[in-house]
């Protein structure tokens, strides 16, 4: 890999003192959280890190300096690729990417939030209980990238025959694209089904082999994202967004953001005052 394709890594000590951090234009930064969350504010609002997450960020034109905050000292880890060796990871091997991730490749700028998997969080751990162990956080941040951006390693290693059929593959994928095209109004299974013409036993375990979810969960974490984008950008009120997003009742709207996030919908808005 040359100097074009490096991978950096760091593990920056973060506290009520802002850490500054030079983001580069064209690179794709993953910051990950250990034990404690951080803040990252920006001009008048600050933008909230919960413990045991991932913030990817990337900007194709544009460089300039972060910075965050925490109450008290935390580790944040930080791993920096350029598009260019993103592409040369795919090409090694990954064959897909995680649906989120693949936005990344259509925009001059591109962010996601999301609870960091298993693999991802013990990863961190240990880079942060060895950080003088330069080989093992070598092999680390590897094992982060592999998990992140490979949506097929997160599945068990066991291949559903099902899905050796390149034609049911293209179906479960149009399913998901079917499933995500207007969140107002989402298809049932059966419904989803009928348009890629599955029947939906094959269907719900082609979905959960290649997503790694159920078409439920898929559905609510997809929805869940999609929240927190919306207030990020601070056009609408919190009753408009739960109606873009298919929820009849607001209050069951503010539970499942709160049980994702820690936080009601509010006070996450509140919070980037």
């Amino acid at each position: 890999m040359n100097e074009s394709q490096s991978i950096d890594l760091q593990i920056l000590q973060i506290s009520e003192a802002p850490t500054a951090y030079h983001f580069v234009n064209g690179s794709i930064c993953l910051f990950m959280t250990h034990k404690n969350g951080v803040e990252m504010p920006m001009g008048q609002r600050s933008v909230p890190l919960p413990p045991h997450s991932v913030y990817l960020f990337y900007d194709q034109k544009r460089s300039f300096d972060l910075a965050f905050v925490a109450k008290k000292n935390t580790p944040l880890c930080v791993i920096k690729l350029s598009i260019d060796t993103l592409h040369h990871i795919i090409a090694q091997g990954t064959d897909e990417l995680n649906f989120s991730q693949a936005a990344i490749f259509e925009k001059e700028q591109y962010h996601h939030f999301e609870e960091a998997s298993t693999t991802v969080k013990r990863c961190i751990h240990e880079m942060v209980e060895n950080q003088n162990n330069m080989l093992l956080k070598e092999a680390k941040k590897y094992a982060i990238l592999d998990d992140y951006f490979n949506a097929s390693r997160r599945q068990t290693a066991y291949k559903c025959p099902f899905l050796n059929q390149k034609e049911n593959v293209t179906k479960v994928r149009n399913a998901k694209e079917f499933l995500i095209k207007d969140l107002q109004n989402a298809p049932t299974i059966k419904e989803l089904a009928k348009e890629v013409t599955l029947n939906e036993h094959n269907l719900k375990t082609g979905f959960k082999e290649i997503y790694g979810k159920t078409i439920h969960s898929f559905l609510k974490d997809y929805k869940m994202s999609k929240a927190r984008e919306l207030i990020l950008r601070r056009e609408f009120q919190i009753a408009e967004i739960a109606d873009q997003l298919g929820y009849t009742n607001v209050s069951h709207f503010i539970d499942a953001f709160k049980k994702k996030y820690g936080v009601t919908p509010k006070k996450f808005e509140m919070s980037l005052v």
